[in-house]
């Protein structure tokens, strides 16, 4: 009770702080950046974070799962995989670059040569937050974490007061966050001289993880890249918009899952199960309350904060359902604690798949609704599954005991 009061305060801290951050930035590019601008920074991002799903995505969650046993010298010898790991995201970037610029379009040749140029070191940059969460260390977590939602904010505002480039707000955001990561880098070092035997496992088992990520990165953010193809660079701001508090929300909840994973490490497998079920309902009829407030709060929000995105009101009152099903995450971090390959590879690739067919389809058939709609389904669809291979690794363990 007590590692869950203290380190669901500090989590929460990160969030809500992080949150609280993001607002403030998006009340920024709603005043000062034109929708089309802001549309086609907002397809960049999603751009680079697609492309992360061709990196060593794993490697930080297996890195948390070896500190959490003790195992510290993993994170001295993570960096070199993790810097590597995001040689496939600069070739497939310059490829893209090259693809527009044969193309004609010489601006996103630059926006995909400058994600080639920063990318790979983004991983490596941000790794000393595995460390810290496998140690439990969640103040220092959560301060770390504000320091980076604070600084790459800052200067996203900076760089929309001289320019109105979405190039320039790409490459601010980039290197903004690289840089400080580097720095917490140095910082947690420090603090902290990590020791002891590397985990021999870490990079096999980060490898297993990466592979499994592969299609669930590329769900979780090709909604705004289908948005964009379809729809263009106006409809993906207004979509930006739509979502963007009901994102924030749901990243002040996501602590929970983050906080459970050291436990669901230590903890033998049947005592975290005996309670589980009861404790995923209750939030989850926790999160019902909460979707329900913010549809009640968003339209009177939007005309005092986004008044420029009043046309995303009612797409963001339907995108709230999609908080009710975020303890999806839940399952399939103790099947991660648990190792449990085949069911997390049967997750991480039917649901994704199952997503990303939902978005082509129906945001090529219904707009910005069947954007909305298909995310929805998305997280429903993880829910139900995850607890469907949460039960089956049960039984399976169950049989094996026998």
């Amino acid at each position: 009770m007590v590692y869950l009061a203290s380190g669901g305060f500090w989590l929460g801290l990160d969030q809500v702080g992080g949150a609280l951050i993001s607002f403030l930035l998006a009340i920024a590019f709603a005043r000062y950046v034109p929708k089309d601008v802001y549309g086609t920074y907002r397809y960049l991002l999603s751009a680079f974070w697609v492309l992360t799903a061709f990196t060593f995505t794993g490697l930080p969650t297996a890195l948390s799962q070896a500190v959490a046993r003790g195992k510290e010298g993993a994170y001295r010898t993570s960096f070199l995989p993790s810097l590597l790991g995001g040689i496939p995201l600069a070739l497939i970037a310059l490829g893209v670059g090259i693809y527009y610029y044969l193309a004609g379009n010489g601006a996103l040749a630059l926006a995909f040569a400058v994600i080639a140029l920063l990318g790979p070191f983004f991983q490596p940059a941000y790794l000393f937050g595995s460390f810290l969460v496998g140690r439990k260390e969640f103040r220092a977590n959560s301060l770390f974490g504000l320091v980076l939602y604070a600084v790459p904010s800052l200067a996203l505002f900076a760089t929309m007061l001289a320019t109105k480039n979405p190039i320039s707000f790409l490459a601010a955001y980039l290197g903004s966050n690289i840089v400080t990561g580097i720095l917490l880098t140095f910082v947690a070092w420090n603090l902290w001289r990590p020791g002891g035997v590397p985990d021999p496992e870490v990079r096999k088992l980060g490898a297993h993880f990466s592979a499994m990520n592969l299609l669930s990165t590329l769900a979780q953010q090709i909604d705004k890249l289908v948005v964009f193809h379809y729809l263009g660079a106006v409809e993906l701001a207004v979509y930006a918009f739509a979502t963007a508090l009901p994102e924030q929300i749901k990243g002040v909840f996501n602590s929970v899952s983050v906080l459970a994973l050291p436990k669901f490490v230590a903890r033998p497998f049947n005592e975290v199960r005996a309670n589980f079920w009861n404790r995923l309902w209750l939030f989850t009829g926790a999160l019902v309350l909460v979707a329900f407030l913010y549809i009640a709060v968003a339209p009177l929000a939007f005309r005092i904060f986004f008044p420029a995105y009043t046309e995303a009101i009612f797409f963001s009152q339907i995108y709230a359902l999609s908080l009710i099903p975020i303890g999806n995450a839940l399952p399939i971090t103790l099947l991660q604690a648990r190792e449990a390959k085949r069911e997390l590879y049967i997750y991480n690739v039917l649901s994704p798949v199952c997503q990303i067919a939902a978005l082509v389809f129906l945001t090529g058939a219904y707009g910005l609704m069947g954007a909305v709609v298909a995310r929805i389904f998305g997280r429903a669809l993880n829910l139900a599954l995850g607890g469907v291979l949460l039960e089956g690794y049960t039984r399976r363990r169950e049989a094996i005991a026998k």
